[in-house]
């Protein structure tokens, strides 16, 4: 009986040996490829969403850049009809004022009709960056006219 004793002892001891303590190199490799494979999509996810808010920002300066221009066309100076351009820091700005002929009706009487003292002009205020992205608005203006 006490041989087999000691070759139980001798067993049970090959088995506490040969469990497993740690890891494979296998699943550390493949641990390694899934978290390598979620870091890179992180990574696009990210860049994506920069350059996105990059596009909404410089759109949003655009905009406000050319609702001032519509804005200020007529107030800081005469509006002429014709094309003005300029530039605001890295962006680039054109006026385009286009006379509006809204037709004369003849009065009722058969008497000559007046001229009005405003002219009606269509204002077109183009902005765009370098990048190449730009915004357009326009609006409908009452131009005093000049004595003639």
């Amino acid at each position: 009986m006490p041989i087999c004793l000691s070759s139980r002892k001798s067993s049970a001891k090959g088995n506490r040996l040969g469990a497993q303590r740690g890891f494979t190199l296998i699943e550390v490799l493949v641990a390694f490829v899934v978290l390598a494979i979620g870091l890179g999509t992180l990574a696009v996810g990210i860049a994506t969403a920069l350059r996105a808010d990059a596009k909404v920002h410089s759109k949003h300066v655009l905009d406000q850049i050319a609702e001032s221009r519509l804005e200020a066309a007529g107030r800081t100076g005469l509006l002429k009809s014709g094309r003005r351009e300029g530039r605001i820091g890295r962006y680039r700005w054109r006026e385009i004022v286009t006379p509006v002929d809204l037709g004369k009706e003849r009065p009722r009487d058969g008497t000559t009709p007046q001229v009005a003292s405003f002219m009606p002009s269509w204002v077109e205020i183009v902005v765009r960056d370098e990048a190449g992205l730009e915004t357009r608005l326009a609006a409908l203006k009452l131009v005093q006219r000049v004595a003639q």
